[in-house]
């Protein structure tokens, strides 16, 4: 049966001994919010779940349902909405693989765990993605990777764009007991 987001954080945080406190420490989400979020009684933003995993050591799809038979949730952020589509190992990474959409709207997003790379590929549109003072612009069919473990920015530049996004881990990043693909 699959877990909600709220039960797969909680699961997260109890499988490595972390209390509530601790975590909300560790991320900087308040320990109410946590509390809320394990106990579904609030949805997570994008930023929030990024803050939260990268405090548990786990990429950001450990926190998000398995299940398959439902339409799949979007996370939202202040311009970026995003569904899980896929995982798998490769020798030397653990990838994620997003299909987003990007408004017109800048969103900033904090420096993820030492070693996470990402790549953005549009598919539909124009962006202005990358590292804080070093973001660039790109059209249909254009990527860019750049590391994700410093701050960095992400803002479709007139109408809403649609990308790909592949967050690379290091295999130092725990799974969170996800299967995978080898």
């Amino acid at each position: 049966m699959a877990q909600t987001t709220g039960e797969r954080l909680r699961a997260l945080r109890t499988e490595r001994g972390m209390s509530l406190s601790e975590l909300s420490r560790r991320s900087g989400v308040g320990k109410g919010t946590v509390s809320e979020l394990e106990n579904d009684r609030r949805g997570a933003r994008l930023d929030t779940l990024f803050a939260l995993t990268a405090a548990l050591g786990a990429p950001l799809g450990a926190a998000l349902p398995d299940d398959q038979s439902a339409a799949p949730r979007p996370v939202v952020g202040d311009s970026v909405s995003a569904v899980l589509l896929d995982r798998w190992t490769t020798p030397s990474r653990f990838v994620e693989v997003y299909r987003a959409t990007l408004t017109p709207v800048r969103q900033g997003s904090d420096a993820h765990a030492d070693g996470i790379d990402e790549t953005i590929t549009v598919v539909s549109g124009r962006v202005l993605v990358g590292p804080v003072g070093g973001e660039r612009e790109l059209g249909e069919g254009q990527s860019l990777r750049y590391a994700g473990d410093v701050p960095h920015r992400f803002e479709a530049l007139g109408e809403p764009a649609e990308v790909l996004l592949l967050m690379h881990y290091p295999h130092s990043v725990d799974r969170g007991g996800r299967p995978h693909h080898d």
